[in-house]
């Protein structure tokens, strides 16, 4: 293993000196970009992904042995950059985040949802209403009779067998919600 010249930056962002991320943020930000056009550019923003980033490489900078190196600090940084994008891919065709897609698949591409809604505002219930109304939901008819009930739009008794199932369908919608918020 040759020299690594950002060695000396390393160990100075460890011992907490700010400026020693504006080095290696400078040597390393291609290295970020290039990462993210090979593996993740359909799945997340440039910027996302150089936010990403910059958490990753604070978190190798905190991890990184200076005394005794296995590889130099690029090496590290770029692998742990590409680990965190593949598992980003991974994680896109898992069951649960396809079920997830699935549900909150719109029509078309005009229709959008505001979830950040005053719920004592009529017009914005509505709204929410209408929106809710156009999302491709599961091919479950269980789900989307869940749904109605949540909104309002559908009502009838549910019975003891049922209620769990209902919760059930209620709670991953409230929780694909707040994803969407979130974003």
């Amino acid at each position: 293993m040759g020299t690594d010249r950002l060695i000396g930056a390393v160990i100075a962002a460890q011992r907490g000196h700010e400026f020693a991320y504006n080095v290696l943020i400078k040597h390393l930000k291609a290295a970020i970009f290039d990462v993210h056009s090979r593996k993740i550019s359909g799945r997340m923003k440039q910027d996302d992904w150089y936010s990403e980033g910059l958490e990753i490489l604070m978190k190798c900078v905190q991890k990184y042995d200076c005394n005794r190196p296995r590889a130099k600090f690029s090496t590290y940084f770029i692998t742990a950059l590409s680990n965190r994008a593949t598992d980003l891919v991974r994680h896109h065709y898992t069951e649960k985040a396809q079920f997830n897609y699935k549900m909150l698949a719109m029509d078309d591409d005009l229709t959008t949802i505001n979830v950040g809604t005053d719920t004592y505002n009529p017009e914005h219930i509505f709204a929410l209403r209408e929106s809710l109304s156009k999302i491709n939901m599961a091919e479950s008819v269980a789900f989307k009779e869940a749904l109605l009930q949540i909104i309002g739009v559908l009502k009838y008794d549910i019975e003891d067998s049922e209620k769990r199932r209902f919760e059930q369908m209620q709670y991953r919608l409230k929780k694909i919600i707040q994803e969407i918020a979130i974003k």
